[in-house]
C-alpha cells in the first residue's frame, strides 16, 4: 500500500468502531452536501467556485491588510490600530454572511438528504449531530481561507511596535486567528438560528417565501457594505469614525457593537488588558457560546418539529383558478400562437413559479444590482423631483436592474430542472425551430421584464410624474431588449431542460471584462437618455429608430440565425476532457 493510501478517508474511517465511523462519514457526506446548493447545482462545478472563492478571500485578506495598517510601516501603534482591526473584522464578517446567506438552503436537512438517510440504520440524533458538525468543519474552512495571508501581511506591520520579535509576530497571528474564528462563529450562528426562528414561528407554508424575503434584503445590505469598500470608501471611513467617536462619548453604545467584542478578544490575546477591552471580550465569548448552544438546540427543535413536514409534497389549490385560466386562455390566443409556444413559455413560467433554485438565483442577483446601486447613490441625490435634473446613477438604476434580471434568467434556464423535460421536449419536436426560441424569448420579457418596468413606472410616476416616466420607462425597456438579444444570442436550448457539462462558461475567466463593458455601455446609454430628455420630443425620433433597428435584427434571426441553429438537449463534453477520459 502506498503511503498516501494511508492519508485516505476510507483507510481511515474504516479503522474506527461502528458507531463513531457513521458519524465521520455523515460529517463528510454532509460537508461535501456544501458543495451542492440551489446556486451552483453541479458538485464538480462548485468545488471548482469554491477554489476560486478560497483564494480570493485569501487575496482579499492580504489586500484589504495592507491598506489598512500599512501607516504602521512609520507611525508607531500605541493602541490605535483596534479600529483597523475592528475595520478587517467587519469586513469579513459581512463577507461571511453573504456566503452564508447563499448556503441558507444547505444549512438544515433538505429532502435528498432526508430521502436517502431515512431508510438507513441511523439514529436521527447522529445525523443531526453530524449535520451540525459538518457546519462548524465549514465555517472552519472559510476561517483558515481569510486569515491565511492576512495574517502574514498584518505580522509584517505591528510586531515593531509590539517588542520586534518572533514572539510578538506569532502573537499576532495567534489574536487574529481567534477573533477571525469566533466572530466567524457568531455571524454563523446568527444566521442559523435566524433561519430556525423564522421556520418555528411561521411554518413550512409560509417559511419559504418569507426566508426569501429575509434573505433578499440581507444580502442587499451585505453586498452593499462590501462594495463600499472598494467604490465608495468614505462611507465606511466615516462609520468607524463614528464607532470611534462612541468609545469615547457612550461606551454602553461602543460596546453593543458586534465586531467590537471580537476586536477586544484581538487586543486582550496581544497583551493589551484595558478595563474596555475585557468587557468586549467577555461579551463576545458569551455571545458566541450562547449563540451556538441556542442555534443548535433551535435547529433540533425545529427539525423535530416542523422540517420534516415540509419536506412533504403539498399540492396546493390555487385561488382564482377559473379567473386565471380564463386570462390565459385570453392571453395564449393574443401572444402564443402555436402550441411550441405555450409549452414552452408555460414550462417556463411553472418552473419560475415552483423552482426554489431560479428563485433564489433572481433574488441574489437583484439583491447584488441593488447593494451596488445603493452605494453608487449614496453620494448622489437618490429623488431628484425632475428627470431632467437626475444624476446619470439615479437614471440608470431601471437598466442595470433590468441587466441583472437578464443575467439571472440567462444562467438560470442552463440549469436543467429535470432529466423528464428534456426527453419530453427531445421526442415531441416539431418545425419550425425557431419557435422553441422566440417563445423563450416572450417567456423572458413577460416574467421579467415587462413586471420590471411597470414597477420602475410606478415609482418615477410618484417622482416626476406620468409623462417623464413612461418616457424614462419605455428607453429602459428598449434597451433591455437589446441586451435581450446579446445574451439569447443563438442560443438553442429549451429553458431547464439541457443537459450541461458543468463550468463550461468559464466566465470567471472573463467576467473582468465583461463589467467593464456593461457599465461603458451603460454609461453611454444613461448619457443618450438624459440629452433625450433635454429635449423630449426627441425621444419619438430615438423610438423609430430604435424600433427599425430592433426588427432588423428580429428579420435577421428569423432568415439567417434560427434556421441554421439545432436545437441543443445534452453538451458535448470539451475534446479535452474526452482525451482525458480515454485515455484514463
Amino acid at each position: 500500500m502506498a503511503l498516501r493510501d494511508w492519508f485516505r478517508f476510507d483507510f481511515l474511517s474504516w479503522r474506527l468502531s461502528e458507531r463513531p465511523r457513521r458519524f465521520v462519514t455523515l460529517v463528510r457526506h454532509f460537508f461535501i452536501r456544501f458543495f451542492q446548493n440551489d446556486v451552483m447545482p453541479f458538485e464538480d462545478q462548485m468545488k471548482e467556485k469554491l477554489y476560486l472563492l478560497l483564494a480570493v478571500l485569501a487575496t482579499i485578506g492580504w489586500f484589504l491588510t495592507s491598506m489598512l495598517f500599512s501607516p504602521y510601516v512609520f507611525d508607531a501603534d500605541y493602541g490605535q490600530s483596534w479600529l483597523q482591526k475592528c475595520e478587517l473584522l467587519s469586513f469579513y464578517m459581512v463577507l461571511l454572511a453573504f456566503i452564508t446567506l447563499l448556503e441558507w438552503d444547505a444549512l438544515f436537512i433538505d429532502r435528498r438528504d432526508y430521502a436517502n438517510l431515512a431508510g438507513l440504520p441511523v439514529r436521527a440524533k447522529t445525523i443531526f449531530r453530524s449535520k451540525f458538525v459538518s457546519l462548524l468543519f465549514f465555517v472552519l474552512l472559510y476561517t483558515a481561507a481569510a486569515d491565511l495571508l492576512s495574517g502574514f501581511a498584518i505580522g509584517f506591520f505591528l510586531p515593531q511596535w509590539m517588542g520586534n520579535s518572533i514572539g510578538a509576530f506569532f502573537l499576532l497571528q495567534v489574536g487574529q486567528l481567534a477573533a477571525m474564528a469566533l466572530a466567524f462563529y457568531f455571524i454563523f450562528f446568527l444566521i442559523l438560528s435566524l433561519e430556525a426562528v423564522l421556520l418555528f414561528l411561521l411554518g413550512p407554508r409560509l417559511f419559504r417565501p418569507v426566508s426569501l424575503a429575509v434573505r433578499f434584503v440581507l444580502i442587499t445590505a451585505c453586498f452593499a457594505f462590501l462594495a463600499a469598500f472598494l467604490v465608495n470608501p468614505t462611507i465606511v471611513s466615516d462609520l468607524f469614525d463614528k464607532i470611534a467617536a462612541f468609545r469615547r462619548t457612550d461606551r454602553s453604545l461602543f460596546l453593543a457593537i458586534p465586531p467590537v467584542w471580537f476586536t477586544g478578544i484581538y487586543e486582550k490575546i496581544i497583551g493589551r488588558g484595558l478595563p474596555l477591552y475585557d468587557a468586549a471580550a467577555i461579551r463576545g465569548i458569551v455571545s458566541v457560546l450562547a449563540l451556538g448552544f441556542f442555534s443548535y438546540f433551535a435547529v433540533g427543535w425545529t427539525y423535530r418539529k416542523h422540517m420534516r413536514k415540509s419536506l412533504e409534497v403539498r399540492v396546493r389549490k390555487p385561488m382564482f383558478r377559473r379567473t386565471g385560466e380564463g386570462a390565459a386562455r385570453i392571453f395564449d390566443a393574443l401572444v402564443l400562437r402555436n402550441s411550441v409556444d405555450r409549452a414552452v413559455f408555460h414550462y417556463f413560467g411553472r418552473t419560475l413559479k415552483n423552482s426554489a433554485r431560479l428563485k433564489l438565483r433572481l433574488a441574489g442577483m437583484m439583491a447584488v444590482a441593488l447593494g451596488f446601486l445603493m452605494v453608487i447613490g449614496a453620494s448622489t441625490t437618490i429623488f431628484p423631483g425632475s428627470a431632467k435634473i437626475a444624476e446619470l446613477n439615479v437614471i440608470g438604476i431601471p437598466i442595470v436592474l433590468a441587466a441583472a434580471l437578464l443575467v439571472a434568467f440567462r444562467s438560470g434556464v442552463n440549469v436543467p430542472l429535470s432529466a423528464e423535460a428534456n426527453w419530453v421536449f427531445r421526442l415531441t419536436e416539431t418545425p419550425p425551430r425557431r419557435a422553441y426560441f422566440i417563445a423563450l424569448k416572450k417567456a423572458v420579457f413577460f416574467y421579467g421584464l415587462l413586471p420590471l418596468f411597470i414597477a420602475m413606472f410606478g415609482v418615477h410616476a410618484f417622482l416626476w410624474g406620468p409623462g417623464p416616466a413612461a418616457l424614462h420607462a419605455l428607453y429602459g425597456l428598449g434597451c433591455s431588449l437589446f441586451f435581450r438579444e446579446i445574451l439569447f444570442w443563438k442560443y438553442a436550448k429549451i429553458p431547464f431542460s439541457c443537459l450541461v457539462v458543468p463550468g463550461k462558461a468559464k466566465v470567471q475567466y472573463f467576467w473582468i471584462v465583461y463589467l467593464v463593458a456593461f457599465f461603458l455601455t451603460v454609461s453611454i446609454l444613461n448619457t443618450i437618455e438624459r440629452a433625450l430628455f433635454r429635449h423630449p420630443s426627441s425621444f419619438l425620433a430615438f423610438f423609430a429608430v430604435a424600433a427599425a433597428l430592433y426588427l432588423g435584427i428580429a428579420f435577421y434571426q428569423r432568415l439567417f440565425v434560427y434556421e441554421k441553429l439545432t436545437i441543443v438537449y445534452e453538451e458535448e463534453p470539451e475534446p479535452l476532457m474526452v482525451t482525458l477520459v480515454k485515455a484514463y
